[in-house]
């Protein structure tokens, strides 16, 4: 029998566990933390992923951990100017606590063990050491081939961070996403399961330094930037702690020097601003598992440059409009006179 070991049970490392035990391979995921346990995320899945789960026949799972259809984009610059965009295909929010706890039973049903907290501190060609986070006990553990899916970037110096919490009482409609621009950065709202929202941006490096780490404080200053933001949280509760993590942009590499195969945000990274960060997780995940099991490594290179190249550059083009508003107003004028250009803009960033 075939054996894997999947570092990280986020939705990429679920996913791959879960095509591999699905095909008969002996499965086992290496998680650092216990769920369910929340994460820094946009918390939007796209078209991309819900197609990815409608594959693997988990689709209705999902839909019933609470799965919010989202079938617009509203757009709001610092001036107050405002658009609405439909969506080609409906988009789902659900928090990250709900979902990867979904996708790990789902791995587990299949027959993947988990092992967890568990941290891996070395990895081989065909072996990793790991530590027992609970009982502190080190050992080694080998398979015949090794996946990365711990969300983990090349280390750099960061340049932006994203932050998130989680509200209630947002005064918006719960069909649709949010996204506001500021001088220099932007963010989003989206609503999730239980009556909840969620609310990330993406800020500069700087600007949290500037305010010395305080998240309440920054977060003051975004509200005051754009007066939509602001309308939609007057009668608002944050119910949740900040959360904050780097927002690393790098382009796709399929294996690690040790030969290890990367999935998901290990693989690559690009703007957050299209919500596909999750849509593109899941869906490398299946890629290199299916590779794994047809023997067709060779082709995972090429399939991962198709699925994040346009993506990776509409995506960053994006963001620098929403986050100059100089460029903003006149697009916003621009999708609210044209038909074309909404579907057109839309189709860029693989919706």
């Amino acid at each position: 029998m075939p054996s894997a070991i999947v570092i990280g049970a986020g939705p990429a490392g679920s996913v791959a566990a879960f095509v591999l035990a699905r095909a008969g391979w002996d499965v086992t995921i290496i998680e650092q933390h216990r769920f369910p346990r929340d994460k820094v995320c946009g918390e939007c899945l796209s078209a991309l992923g819900i197609e990815c789960l409608a594959r693997l026949g988990l689709n209705a799972t999902v839909r019933q951990a609470g799965a919010v259809p989202l079938r617009a984009t509203n757009l709001h610059s610092t001036a107050g100017t405002s658009a609405r965009v439909d969506l080609p295909n409906p988009m789902w929010g659900l928090s990250r606590s709900a979902l990867d706890s979904v996708l790990l039973k789902a791995a587990r049903e299949a027959g993947a063990v988990a092992i967890q907290p568990a941290r891996v501190e070395h990895v081989e060609r065909q072996s990793i050491r790991v530590r027992d986070l609970e009982s502190n006990q080190v050992r080694e553990l080998r398979a015949d081939h090794i996946l990365i899916a711990d969300g983990k970037a090349p280390k750099r110096r960061w340049r932006d961070f994203g932050i998130k919490a989680h509200f209630e009482g947002i005064r918006a409609a719960r069909d649709a996403i949010e996204l506001f621009g500021c001088r220099g950065f932007y963010g989003g709202l989206a609503p999730i399961e239980n009556e909840r929202w969620n609310i990330a941006f993406s800020v500069p490096a700087q600007l949290l330094r500037q305010f010395n780490g305080d998240v309440d404080a920054l977060f003051r200053q975004v509200r005051a930037e754009n007066r939509a933001l602001d309308q939609r949280l007057r009668s608002a509760t944050r119910v949740s702690r900040w959360l904050s993590s780097p927002l690393p942009r790098f382009q796709a590499q399929a294996m690690t020097s040790s030969n290890a195969l990367r999935v998901g945000n290990a693989a690559a990274a690009l703007e957050p601003i299209g919500g596909e960060g999750m849509g593109l997780a899941m869906t490398s995940a299946e890629i290199a598992a299916n590779a794994l099991i047809d023997g067709q490594l060779d082709l995972v290179s090429s399939q991962y440059k198709s699925l994040w190249q346009v993506r990776k550059i509409a995506c960053r083009l994006a963001g620098m409009v929403v986050s100059r508003p100089a460029l903003l107003r006149p697009s916003i004028h621009l999708l609210r006179a044209s038909t074309s250009i909404p579907s057109a803009s839309l189709a860029l960033i693989g919706k």
